[in-house]
C-alpha cells in the first residue's frame, strides 16, 4: 500500500517528538505498513489510513519505550507512557529523563484508530527545526529533513540535488544516529531556535517543491507541491519580519501559479516562452505578489527574493509580449553574488544569449563546463546547449546535445517535446 509522502511526514514528526528518535519513527511506521497490508487485504482498508498507521505505529514505538524503560534513570509506568503517547511528554535521550512540553494530542483522538489526517497536529515544522539542530554536519541538515519531514527517498534526494544516491544514503544514516545520540527534543521551536535555522529549514522546503516539480499533475494545490505552500506561508507569518521567509512564499507560489499551463489539454510539454497566462492561478500569483511586497518591506532581499523576482519578470514579459532582458540579466548577477549554483548560472547563460547573442551565452555556457564537472549530468545546461547551437546553426551538434539532455529526461511529457525532429 501507499502512503503519501505529506502524510508520512505528519506521522514521523508526531512519533518522533516523543523522544528524537527519526530512525526509530521510521522502523514504527514501517512495521505499521506491514501491518497494514495483511490486516486491509483480510478487513478491507479503514476510513481514515493514516489514523490507522498512526496508532498502529505508535503502538510499535509504545513497546519499544516499555523495553528501554529498564535502561533509563527514569522508570516508564503505563501513566508515563500514556502521557508519552498523547503528545504531552518526552524522553530525553541524553539523561534518559522525561520531559514535558504542551500536549498535542488529545486522548480522546489518540484513542481513536480511525483518525481523520487532518485531525493529525502538524508537528512537521517542528521536526524541521530539530533537524537543522546545529550539531547536525551542514551537509546533511536538508537531506535529513527531506527524508524524515517529507518523505522523500534518497534516490529523489540524489536527482534533486545532483548527488551520488550512496552518498545520499550515508549521509542520512550518519544523520539519523546523530540526532539519536543528540537527544533533539521536537518540542515547539523557541523562536530565536527557529530563525537561527532558518536557511535550513528553507532550503528544505524549496527542495521538495522542486522535486515534485517535473512530475506533479497540473493541479497546483496537490501533493507535495500543496504541503511546500502550506509550509512556505507557515513560515512567513512564524517570522513576519524576516525576507528570506516571504521570498520563498513568492517565489514557491509563483512557481505553482504556473502549473496549470505546463501541459496542453493532450498532455504535452509547453515551455514557460510558450505558456498561455490565463491558464495560470491567478488567486497564487497574486499571493506571490504579495509576498514579495514583504521581501521589500523587510529591507533585505537574499536569493529566494532574488529568484522570485526574476520568476515575475519572466511572467510579466510573456503577459506583455516584451521581457527586461538587461533587468534579468541584473537579477541574475545579483543572486550570483548573493547565492551562487550550478542552476543559477546556467539561467543566466541563457538570459545573456537573449542580451548578447546566442554565440555569448554558449561561451557562458562553456566557461561554467570548465569549472563544475557536474555540468554534465545536469540536464538544463544541455536543453540550453541544444537551444543555443540551433539558433547558431549548428544543427548537428544541437542533436547531439539534445540526445544527451533526452538521456537525462525522465518527465515523459518533456522527451516528447525534446525529441520533436530527432531521427
Amino acid at each position: 500500500m501507499n502512503l503519501s509522502q505529506d502524510g508520512w511526514g505528519r506521522i514521523i514528526a508526531l512519533i518522533a517528538a516523543a523522544d528524537g528518535d527519526i530512525a526509530g519513527a521510521e522502523d514504527a511506521l514501517a512495521t505499521a505498513l506491514e501491518r497494514a497490508v495483511t490486516a486491509w487485504r483480510a478487513q478491507g482498508p479503514p476510513d481514515n489510513p493514516e489514523g490507522w498507521l498512526y496508532r498502529v505505529a505508535l503502538n510499535a514505538r509504545r513497546d519499544v519505550w516499555k523495553s528501554a524503560a529498564a535502561r533509563t534513570a527514569t522508570a516508564l509506568d503505563e501513566e508515563t507512557i500514556d502521557r508519552i503517547d498523547q503528545g504531552g511528554a518526552h524522553i530525553d535521550r541524553a539523561t534518559g529523563r522525561l520531559g514535558s512540553y504542551p500536549s498535542s494530542i488529545d486522548s480522546a483522538s489518540a484513542d481513536s484508530a480511525d483518525l481523520a489526517p487532518y485531525a493529525l497536529p502538524d508537528q512537521r515544522l517542528e521536526l524541521l527545526a530539530a533537524c537543522a539542530h546545529p550539531d547536525i554536519d551542514a551537509a546533511a541538515r536538508p537531506l535529513l529533513m527531506l527524508s524524515a519531514v517529507m518523505g522523500m527517498t534518497a534516490k529523489q534526494i540524489a536527482a534533486a540535488m545532483a548527488l551520488p544516491a550512496a552518498t545520499v544514503s550515508a549521509r542520512l544514516t550518519r544523520a539519523k544516529k546523530r540526532v539519536a545520540g543528540l537527544g533533539v527534543a521536537f518540542g515547539s521551536p523557541d523562536r530565536l531556535d527557529l530563525e537561527s535555522r532558518l536557511p535550513d529549514v528553507h532550503e528544505t522546503i524549496y527542495g521538495a517543491f522542486a522535486i515534485e516539480w517535473t512530475h506533479a499533475a497540473a493541479q497546483p494545490r496537490d501533493g507535495m507541491i500543496g504541503e511546500a505552500l502550506y509550509l512556505s506561508r507557515l513560515v512567513a507569518q512564524l517570522c513576519p519580519g524576516d525576507g528570506e521567509s516571504h521570498g520563498l512564499a513568492a517565489l514557491i507560489h509563483l512557481s505553482a501559479a504556473r502549473f496549470p499551463a505546463r501541459r496542453s489539454g493532450d498532455g504535452r510539454f509547453v515551455p514557460l516562452s510558450c505558456q498561455d497566462p490565463n491558464f495560470w492561478d491567478q488567486t497564487l500569483t497574486e499571493a506571490g505578489e504579495r509576498h514579495l511586497v514583504e521581501v521589500h518591506r523587510c529591507g533585505h532581499i537574499g536569493r529566494f527574493g532574488l529568484e522570485a523576482a526574476i520568476q515575475l519578470l519572466h511572467m510579466a514579459g510573456i503577459r506583455t509580449g516584451s521581457t527586461d532582458w538587461p533587468m534579468l540579466l541584473r537579477l541574475h548577477d545579483d543572486l550570483a553574488q548573493v547565492a551562487p549554483s550550478l542552476g543559477g548560472s546556467v539561467s543566466r547563460a541563457a538570459v545573456l544569449a537573449e542580451v548578447d547573442g546566442p554565440e555569448t551565452g554558449l561561451m557562458a555556457l562553456d566557461a561554467l563546463d570548465a569549472d563544475s564537472p557536474r555540468l554534465s549530468a545536469f540536464q538544463p545546461a544541455w536543453v540550453l546547449r541544444a537551444h543555443l547551437l540551433t539558433r547558431l546553426g549548428r544543427t548537428d551538434e544541437a542533436a547531439t546535445a539534445r540526445r544527451r539532455a533526452l538521456d537525462l529526461t525522465t518527465d515523459p511529457a518533456e522527451r516528447a517535446y525534446l525529441s520533436v525532429g530527432l531521427t
